[in-house]
């Protein structure tokens, strides 16, 4: 069940200017403040994801210096793997 925080209830070091965030676990986007509570911690929203919002939420502007190539604004659900093959897949 997701949940959406807003102000100092948001558990992130990112800066509150950070719209979207990244997950390192499962490499998806949301938006800052959304998350699943479990045991009194924020992770990921992502269903069977065991990444956390602290921890494991990168900044979308950070992982797209190396992906220029990554939409301004991510689209909910899509994998965004931050690395690739030679092939560039």
């Amino acid at each position: 069940m997701k949940t959406f925080k807003t102000g100092n209830d948001v558990h992130n070091p990112c800066g509150k200017r950070v719209v979207f965030l990244w997950c390192l676990h499962c490499e998806r986007t949301y938006r800052r403040g959304e998350c699943r509570e479990i045991d009194g911690l924020q992770m990921c929203p992502y269903e069977g994801c065991d990444g956390d919002t602290v921890f494991d939420g990168w900044a979308w502007g950070t992982v797209r210096e190396d992906h220029p190539d990554y939409p301004a604004i991510p689209i909910p659900g899509v994998v965004y793997p931050l690395y690739t093959d030679e092939k560039g897949k």
